[in-house]
């Protein structure tokens, strides 16, 4: 056997490639337009660069919430990339436990597999990935 036989290729999921790449998105915006901004700059520019890019994306999505199969209301969502990861853009000096539990409970109503936060605050992008399986 050849050493490359015996070495597991690591082949990353499609969800693992989307998040690099729109990770890299973030990136070239913030090194573009600077930290710090309003987020719906930073959505505007997500945007741009997703489509040039090639990705498809749909913006502020409403999704209904409902209780005890009732509706009670609407949330509108960020950005949704592929229809497959929510992508979340804030400006706020860090993430906090609120900041997740609100991701989690829109991955809950979206029944989307991931959500990317990504914080424009300061000249290092930050991000972070929470994963969602809607059968656990």
């Amino acid at each position: 056997m050849t050493e490359q036989e015996l070495t597991p290729q690591y082949q990353p999921s499609p969800l693992q490639d989307l998040c690099y790449k729109v990770t890299g998105c973030a990136i070239t915006v913030l090194n573009t337009v600077g930290p710090g901004l309003d987020p719906k700059i930073y959505e505007n520019c997500m945007m741009i660069e997703l489509a040039k890019q090639g990705m498809t994306f749909e913006y502020q999505r409403k999704v209904d919430v409902v209780y005890s199969e009732q509706k009670v209301g609407v949330v509108t969502l960020g950005l949704i990339v592929n229809d497959m990861l929510l992508v979340d853009c804030r400006v706020a000096p860090f993430f906090n436990e609120t900041d997740f539990s609100e991701n989690i409970a829109y991955l809950k109503l979206t029944k989307l597999p991931m959500v990317l936060m990504l914080n424009f605050k300061s000249g290092k992008l930050q991000w972070k990935k929470i994963a969602f399986d809607p059968t656990r």
